[in-house]
């Protein structure tokens, strides 16, 4: 596991016995943290971090805000990650899980150490609200519905599909896989050769579904 991994690769930074000590008892927060019942939407949830980043770490860098929106445009597959694309089968919210684990948690090691180096000892509480609120933006994402259902398997590459581009003869595929099917081959349909079976291209290449 990356969160794992992470931690082992941080504790040769640990010289100091107090950072090692505050590093332990982080990491116990984190393993044990849970979503709040009530999470906020996107844009409350992401002005909550950077105040909260703004305590810790005033002096911090744009890509040191520990904010995963862009996880959310792709499909697992494009991750070039195994363990996320088999956590985005089992549906449930597990490749949102996977997500907190897997990246979101080294971020927050880096971040702790970054602080204690610049600005000395830290206390556990404010890292625990800024924690809670990263795993629940980490949940309060756009998701499609297939995130926390058992998603839907493309049948030209066999991967599951969070974002799903329909047919208009009802079969489904990632859109980068129906493109290039009807580039290569022809358009028609993978499964049905129904004829056309794509939207209009400015339907198809919709900013939310390409990820701009």
């Amino acid at each position: 596991m990356e969160n794992e991994l992470a931690f082992t690769l941080h504790l040769a930074m640990y010289q100091e016995a107090d950072l090692g000590d505050f590093m332990m008892n982080f990491r116990n927060v984190l393993i044990r943290l849970k979503p709040s019942e009530v999470i906020q939407l996107e844009n409350i949830c992401c002005t909550n971090i950077i105040d909260l980043m703004m305590e810790l770490l005033p002096c911090h860098e744009p890509h040191d805000v520990p904010w995963f929106e862009c996880f959310s445009f792709f499909e697992p597959a494009d991750l070039d990650n195994e363990f996320m694309e088999k956590e985005a089968v089992k549906g449930k919210g597990a490749f949102v899980q996977a997500l907190w684990t897997q990246y979101a948690i080294p971020k927050l090691y880096g971040l702790v150490y970054k602080a204690w180096r610049r600005y000395g000892a830290q206390n556990l509480t404010p890292w625990t609200r800024l924690a809670q609120t990263v795993l629940d933006g980490c949940f309060g994402q756009k998701w499609s519905d297939c995130v926390f259902q058992v998603p839907d398997t493309c049948s030209i590459c066999l991967s599951p599909m969070h974002w799903p581009e329909k047919t208009q003869c009802g079969h489904s595929f990632h859109l980068r896989c129906l493109l290039r099917h009807l580039d290569m081959i022809g358009h028609t349909c993978p499964l049905c050769r129904t004829p056309t079976p794509a939207a209009p291209l400015d339907t198809v290449l919709s900013p939310r579904k390409m990820g701009e």
